[in-house]
């Protein structure tokens, strides 16, 4: 998978180029245009955040067992 993200200069796509991972949740990826005449670089920063109400633990179902007709 290739992330894009638009060139903020000609609005062409933009192509990850290097992602350098900062903490568990912070990455600092570069982009580069994919417009050769515009050819611009940029960086982005993508942070996860957990969510503000936390997310219930889903009981898990008891695995079934078959029953074939003999």
């Amino acid at each position: 998978m290739r992330f894009t993200i638009a060139c903020p200069h000609c609005g062409a796509r933009g192509i990850a180029r290097a992602m350098k991972k900062e903490s568990v949740t912070v990455w600092m990826i570069d982009f580069q245009c994919d417009d050769v005449t515009c050819g611009h670089t940029y960086r982005t920063r993508l942070e996860m955040f957990p969510p503000v109400v936390p997310i219930p633990m889903r009981k898990r179902n008891e695995p079934m067992e078959f029953a074939f007709n003999d």
